[in-house]
């Protein structure tokens, strides 16, 4: 079975929950924590046994272990965000000093998850994980009915029209927009109106914010709300999709007007570029944990039990940082 290179965690997740696990080892005196690019490396190590923890945001981690078939579980040990100040959801990222384009996006993001016309509907994102889940079981070769009949209603949804290839992630017309006084732009929201496009550069491998399936075709919660940032400055949306490593250089070396890729706040993302206002999750999956075999869930009970085990986590994510903040510490 061919997967396309950029469609990650989906079917090659499924086919490897398929796979028999085996134990990935006696426990060591040190944590080892292994950085991967890409979080279906990470998903295939903990389902064939070659790590013991995959660290990862709630709301991902639940799809994970729903998906399982039981394989995984979660292990009810969640990573301490307190000690970094007040978690709002995903943020966008964009070159440090361009405030003009920043407060622009604020303007949208705020008024899209606080106005009650005009609300981006959680349910709509809600879907994308649906979605996801359905792409996964077909591209799987799983027969689920009920799943068929999502994936073919995708279809009908992906319907794009030539002049504006992402119409499908969101229907504009059903949505309120506010009144941006963009009279005074400056800087690189005003190089974003002049050129009449608006870059966004994502790495589409953390579904269900986003995600690109077998037909090339981008979905996404964060692509959607991407779509109507560029909606309501009236402009093009161009996504670039590249590795997570490479979203934020893009964005600081002009290759992207701005970053709509799973980005947590962090004390260090804050100091080097413009991060806006939060923009998702809710109460229910607002928390960072860690998923292990369903086998050995038992045998933890706090964050000390992960000391001296195999731990994987995303490159430059924000689990990194708790993994080495809040477990790789205890070791001393």
């Amino acid at each position: 079975m061919k997967f396309n290179k950029v469609c990650k965690a989906s079917a090659a997740f499924l086919l490897a929950i398929s796979m028999t696990a085996c134990s990935s080892g006696k426990k060591n005196d040190k944590t080892e924590l292994e950085l991967v690019s890409t979080l279906d490396q990470a998903i295939l190590a903990l389902s064939s046994g070659k790590c013991d923890a995959v660290a990862l945001d709630g709301t991902t981690a639940k799809n994970y272990v729903d998906q399982s078939n039981g394989q995984f579980a979660m292990s009810g040990i969640n990573f301490d965000l307190s000690i970094y100040g007040d978690y709002e959801g995903n943020v966008a990222a964009a070159k440090k000093g361009e405030t003009s384009l920043i407060e622009a996006v604020n303007e949208c993001i705020t008024f899209a998850t606080s106005h009650e016309t005009g609300k981006v509907p959680s349910q709509y994102t809600d879907n994308y994980y649906t979605y996801w889940t359905a792409i996964a079981k077909k591209q799987s070769g799983t027969d689920d009915e009920s799943a068929n009949a999502i994936v073919g209603d995708m279809d009908v949804f992906a319907g794009r029209t030539p002049d504006d290839k992402y119409n499908y992630l969101i229907n504009i017309n059903n949505y309120e927009k506010p009144e941006l006084d963009l009279s005074n732009a400056d800087g690189l929201l005003k190089s974003v109106l002049d050129k009449g496009v608006l870059v966004v550069a994502t790495s589409p491998d953390y579904p269900a914010a986003e995600w690109i399936d077998d037909d090339f075709v981008i979905w996404g919660s964060e692509m959607m709300m991407a779509k109507y940032v560029a909606e309501c400055l009236g402009v093009d949306l161009q996504i670039e999709t590249m590795d997570f490593s490479a979203v934020l250089t893009a964005v600081d070396t002009g290759k992207a007007d701005i970053a709509f890729s799973g980005l947590g706040w962090k004390e260090d993302r804050a100091e080097a570029f413009e991060l806006s206002v939060g923009y998702s999750g809710d109460d229910d999956v607002n928390f960072h944990t860690l998923i292990v075999l369903a086998k050995d869930a038992e045998n933890y009970k706090t964050l000390q039990d992960f000391v001296g085990k195999h731990i994987m986590a995303q490159a430059g994510s924000l689990q990194q940082m708790y993994v080495e903040d809040q477990i790789l510490a205890l070791e001393k």
